[in-house]
Formats: C-alpha cells, sequence, structure tokens
C-alpha cells in the first residue's frame, strides 16, 4: 500500500493529515508482508502505526505490553479514540472475566496481553482459533533488557509465535544499540529478507544534556531542590529507590513550594492513575518516581528531567530523558552524580542476578524458593525447562553480570565525562556525530538555564482549571 492511500485512511480514520517521520515507512512495509522492527523516538507516534494495521486488514491486533498501567492506558486511548473492540487481558481480572474475553476473542480488534499472560497454554489455544492480524511487541528493547534476568517470559516469546503460527511481527522500541537491534530479532528465526528495520537517529536537539558532579549526598539534596526551585516545569526528577522518592517528594513541596508528588511500583492502581491523570492535567508540577513512572504516558510538554540516582545503562537513561520536550521546545536533561552513586546499582545487578551457590543450591534442592526468591525460583525454573544445565545457567548469568555491569560503567563515563556528552550518547547508539548540535554542558558553572528560556516566571504560573476542559482531555489523550 502505497503512502498516498496510506494517508488517506489516516485523514479519514483519525484525522491527521500526514505522518509522523517514519509511520509510513513502517506501514508500507508492514502491508507489503514484512515483519518489522521500528525504532522510533518517544512520543514519534509509534501506537498509531498498529492502530492503523487494525483498521487496514482483518483480525486480531495481538499487543504485548510490558506494565500494567500502560496496558490500562493504551486501552483508555483507543477507547476515548471510538474504538470500542480493544480489551485487555490480564491477572487483575477475575477468572471468569478471563474466559468470557477468551471466549468471544473473535469480538475484538485490539488485545492488550502481558508476555507472562501470552504464555498461558489457554490463552495460546484461544488466540489460535482466530486470525491474528499482527502480532505486536511494544517496548521491544525489553526482550534483551529484561528476559534474561528478570522477566523471562520476554524470552519465550519466538517460542510462542512458533505456537501461534508465525502471524506477522511488529516490534516496537525507542532504544535500542544496533546489537540490540540484532539480539531483539535474531531469537525468531526468520531470515533477513523477512525483516524490515527502521530505525531514527536518537539525537533530541531539543534536548539540552547536562550533568554536574557534587562532593556528597548532602550537595546534591540541595543543588536539586535550587534546580526545582529554578526550571520551568512540569518536570520529571528519577529515583532508584521507592523510599527515596517518596520521602524527597515531602521534603520538595516543603523545601521550594511546587506541586510535587511521588509515583512508583509500591502504589496501589488507584493511586497511580491518580497521580498519573493529575500530572496530565496540569495538576502536579513534579512528580518524583522510580522507573515504573513514564512508559506510555503521553505528556508532551515536560520540559525538564533529572536524574538524582544513575539509570542501569546508557540505554534506559535515553529512554527516561526522552520523556522531555515531546512537544519539540527546548527541554532539560540533568544528570546529578556523587562518586560512588553506582554502588546502589551495583548491588541491584547483584541483588537480581542469581549466584552460583545460589543456582547449584536451588537445582539440587538445598534451596527452595522461600530460602532464594519467588522471582529467582521462576528464572531458574525458566532455564531447567530450557534443558539447561547448572553449569551452563551459571556460566550465563556469570556473563550477563559482567555485561550489565560494564553497561552501568559506560553511564558512568557519560556522567563523569568533561564534555561531549552528546556525541557519547549518538556514538554508543550507532549514530553519525558529524553535525551534532552541541547542546550540553557539564558542572554548574557552564549550566545557563536563563539563555535555554527554561528558568521559571511568574507570567508561567497559571492557575488549575484556567484552560478549558476540552484542551485538557485533548491533551490528555495526546489528541492535540
Amino acid at each position: 500500500m502505497d503512502k498516498e492511500a496510506l494517508t488517506a485512511v489516516l485523514t479519514d480514520k483519525f484525522g491527521f493529515t500526514s505522518f509522523k517521520p517514519g509511520q509510513a515507512e513502517v506501514l508500507e512495509a508492514l502491508t507489503a508482508g514484512k515483519n518489522t522492527l521500528a525504532m522510533l523516538p518517544t512520543g514519534g507516534g509509534k501506537s498509531l502505526i498498529y492502530q492503523m494495521m487494525g483498521n487496514l486488514r482483518e483480525g486480531l491486533v495481538v499487543i504485548v505490553t510490558p506494565l500494567l498501567s500502560l496496558m490500562q492506558d493504551q486501552v483508555a486511548r483507543l477507547n476515548y479514540a471510538g474504538e470500542s473492540k480493544v480489551v485487555a487481558l490480564n491477572s487483575t481480572l477475575p477468572q471468569d472475566a478471563r474466559r468470557t474475553i477468551l471466549r468471544g476473542l473473535n469480538q475484538y480488534k485490539f488485545l492488550f496481553v502481558s508476555p507472562e499472560m501470552l504464555g498461558q497454554t489457554v490463552v495460546q489455544s484461544a488466540l489460535r482459533k482466530v486470525k491474528i492480524n499482527l502480532l505486536v511487541v511494544d517496548e521491544a528493547h525489553t526482550i534483551v533488557s529484561w528476559g534474561p534476568d528478570f522477566r523471562p517470559d520476554y524470552l519465550a516469546l519466538p517460542q510462542v509465535h512458533q505456537k501461534l503460527g508465525q502471524p506477522q511481527l511488529l516490534l516496537l522500541t525507542a532504544t535500542a544499540t544496533p546489537q540490540m537491534m540484532s539480539n531483539i530479532t535474531s531469537p525468531f528465526g526468520l531470515v533477513p529478507e523477512d525483516w524490515f528495520i527502521y530505525r531514527q537517529s536518537v539525537d533530541r536537539p531539543n534536548i539540552y544534556l547536562h550533568t554536574e558532579q557534587l562532593d556528597n549526598e548532602g550537595q546534591k539534596r540541595e543543588r536539586l531542590a535550587e534546580l526545582v526551585r529554578q526550571l520551568k516545569g512540569p518536570g520529571i526528577v528519577y529515583f532508584s529507590s521507592r523510599k527515596l522518592a517518596t520521602s524527597m517528594a515531602e521534603w520538595l513541596r516543603e523545601t521550594t513550594g511546587q506541586r510535587v508528588a511521588a509515583y512508583h511500583a509500591g502504589l496501589d492502581t488507584m493511586s497511580r492513575y491518580r497521580i498519573q491523570q493529575q500530572f496530565m492535567l496540569g495538576q502536579i508540577d513534579v512528580i518524583t518516581a522510580t522507573s515504573a513512572f513514564g512508559m506510555g504516558i503521553d505528556k508532551d510538554d515536560v520540559r525538564y528531567v533529572i536524574h538524582y540516582h544513575l539509570s542501569n545503562d546508557l540505554a534506559n537513561y535515553l529512554q527516561e530523558i526522552g520523556r522531555a520536550g515531546r512537544d519539540g521546545e527546548q527541554s532539560a536533561a540533568i544528570l546529578l552524580y556523587v562518586p560512588g552513586d553506582e554502588t546502589m546499582q551495583l548491588h541491584m545487578i547483584d541483588s537480581t542476578i542469581p549466584t552460583r551457590e545460589v543456582i547449584f543450591g536451588y537445582l539440587e534442592k538445598r534451596f527452595g524458593t522461600d530460602e532464594i526468591g519467588k522471582d529467582k525460583a521462576n528464572l531458574l525454573d525458566f532455564y531447567t525447562k530450557q534443558g539447561l544445565t547448572a553449569d551452563q545457567i551459571a556460566d550465563m548469568f556469570d556473563e550477563r553480570r559482567q555485561q550489565r555491569q560494564a553497561d552501568l560503567a559506560r553511564l558512568v563515563g557519560y556522567a563523569k565525562s568533561p564534555s561531549g556528552l552528546r556525541a557519547k550518547l549518538l556514538t554508543h547508539f550507532g549514530d553519525e556525530t558529524t553535525g551534532a548540535a552541541n547542546t550540553e554542558s557539564v558542572g554548574a558553572h557552564d549550566w545557563h538555564p536563563e539563555e535555554l528560556a527554561l528558568v521559571a516566571t511568574t507570567q508561567d504560573e497559571q492557575p488549575v482549571g484556567v484552560t478549558d476542559w476540552r484542551t485538557q482531555v485533548a491533551k490528555l489523550f495526546n489528541l492535540g
């Protein structure tokens, strides 16, 4: 299907007169029957692609989604846009409701499902009875970043794809190195000629990159408060700890006078939903969050993202800062670093990857699930079912630990860089650095947000409720 015909459908069904970069190319490949991996920036309109395919062809579009909150958000968007034939199949549903959905799959156009739910035999059996239009893996980088040591059901997706009769694939991500992209596609066992790979540059020239090294935690804390007071919001501040995200929200409210709320996976579903919506509608100025916040949040006017703690690696860092400036306006990504900050991430690596003692102890029945934890037990059970021996599993996890430590070291190198932040990011992701805008600075003395029009003024303040409800709802669902 050519671009002109696709544009006609886009206008008729969605009300847009033109595609964002990459959307038409991906749709042309899909309508030509190609399995597709598309790397488009955050806010690049990835969801529109599978929504278009749902309108272009008969059958069920199955979307594998990593987070429950993201799944609920995507269903709500489609409902608001007038699409009623959409449903989410997840663990929060009662058993009877799940059975009802599975019996009536042919009534739906879009099905959102987690990799764990898709791995269930009863779900696969129901899907084999309907025509699958497209199998979509949203946030496809999670196959290689989460699969090996966190959510092994992502590693089983190629097997599930086989069991479902190899429906056409659409793998979507905003963040992947060339090696990651190869690692995402190769397990599906398809020849290169079956794939269409679309990749946009990770460069976001409107996001000003800035890092600062501070001497100690006290300095970093005070610098954060200074930045939150100084910068024009809305903003997001990322922490590695739920406890600190919560306590810092309260401290920042008291210290800066800003409307600050904490968001993390430890909150109940209704609390997370309420905070998301308040942030979307401009009723919260700053979110202090763990990495659970952000996926699927289509707020286009986030002006800054501050990392109080390090991300896991450069890929996660890029994903998180990409939530700033989705409207194309000037924004900033700020990383605050104190020597030794990496200790927290190193501890997280050690706590999530099983040691040789744990592996052999569990597989030799000397340790049970209670001793090593349910997550590690599920992980080891998965690899055992793949036919791997204890030695093979231990060697694999040793290699995985080294890889994650090396990835973290690259991010620390970025944090410590005296210059060339943008070139470091672009090089890591295989992009050309020639001609890249020099929009970056290192150290507080080089940081001039007033020159970027990022300093808050009294003119920027607007009482909640000034914007009429239609405009608020349009922004909430990214319809503007």
